[in-house]
């Protein structure tokens, strides 16, 4: 078998090539800590770190969306409560107001009861990262636009916004509703269940107030408050019970996630003492070569024949 001159060379060529990409590589699993950079260093482990990846990026999408959805119902509750505490003032209003009280008194009671609509309809617009938080999924819409007379008193409001839901996923084939509409079945403000109908309640009772219209109140105005009061408290009820179920989902996909990390640790972080070793044993197997190629290919056909 003839072997030919150049034959030396490039297999020389070849072995330092492949001694130079295996140093390349340890090295650059040492200096990303990375023991996988590419499908072909390990296929088996590569997708099962691919899954885990995957698993993870859901389980942090349903901590955001909790993260999300709590912020909605906090802002929710508070603005319930602020106009729970107008109801009240309401409530203590349509008691105090009898006919044995003068106009001008019921006339003040009015005034007041004015100022308590005032709040709530702004309250009713509450929006939280710019969307208005009870107008349903219509959430770039105010909930409530009014009209107003002469005086610029509030006569009647519009709503502005829908009573369907959104709902986000927070775990795994479970959702929650994100927001919470103004009026509907179950709606905060406008309950066509139960009765309760903050606002129009309120307007009701100024006008009776201000016309002097105590039996009127006295046989509606206070039953009214009662609606009002009974639907807020149900709802904040409800809130409560979504801010516990959130607290339970984030606790448990924190978890998940946390043993999620380790995992994924195992099968891509490199061995840093295996890796130096190697890169040593590498490295010395390079300067061989080199040494050793480097003395061989000195040599030429006058050596033997001399």
């Amino acid at each position: 078998m003839r072997v030919t001159a150049a034959s030396f060379g490039n297999d020389f060529r070849t072995q330092i090539a492949k001694l130079a990409e295996r140093q390349m590589r340890v090295q650059r699993q040492i200096a990303t800590g990375q023991r996988i950079d590419s499908p072909s260093d390990d296929p088996q482990a590569m997708r099962r770190v691919l899954d885990l990846r995957a698993e993870l990026r859901v389980l942090n999408q349903y901590q955001d969306n909790i993260g999300k959805v709590r912020e909605n119902s906090t802002v929710a509750y508070s603005s319930l409560n602020a106009m729970k505490k107008l109801n009240d003032r309401a409530g203590e209003i349509a008691t105090m107001a009898d006919a044995s009280k003068p106009t001008e008194a019921l006339q003040a009671y009015g005034k007041e009861i004015n100022q308590l609509l005032e709040e709530a309809v702004r309250l009713a617009n509450t929006k939280h990262r710019d969307v208005y938080i009870f107008s349903g999924t219509n959430s770039t819409t105010a909930t409530y636009g009014t009209t107003r007379d002469a005086n610029d008193d509030i006569t009647a409001v519009t709503w502005g916004g829908n009573s369907n839901t959104t709902k986000v996923d927070v775990a795994a084939d479970s959702t929650v509703g994100s927001n919470h509409p103004a009026e509907g079945a179950q709606g905060i403000l406008k309950n066509s269940t139960n009765g309760a109908d903050f606002i129009a309640h309120l307007i009701t009772l100024r006008d009776n107030l201000n016309s002097g219209n105590t039996t009127n109140i006295k046989s509606n105005g206070i039953a009214n408050v009662k609606s009002d009061e009974t639907n807020f408290i149900n709802h904040f009820s409800n809130l409560g019970a979504i801010q516990s179920r959130l607290d339970t989902s984030e606790a448990i996909t924190r978890h998940q996630a946390s043993s999620i990390d380790p995992l994924i640790s195992n099968e891509a972080d490199v061995d840093m003492a295996d890796a130096f070793v190697r890169l040593n044993e590498i490295q010395n197997a390079y300067t061989a070569a080199l040494q050793s190629g480097g003395t061989l290919l000195q040599t030429s056909l006058l050596d033997y024949i001399r």
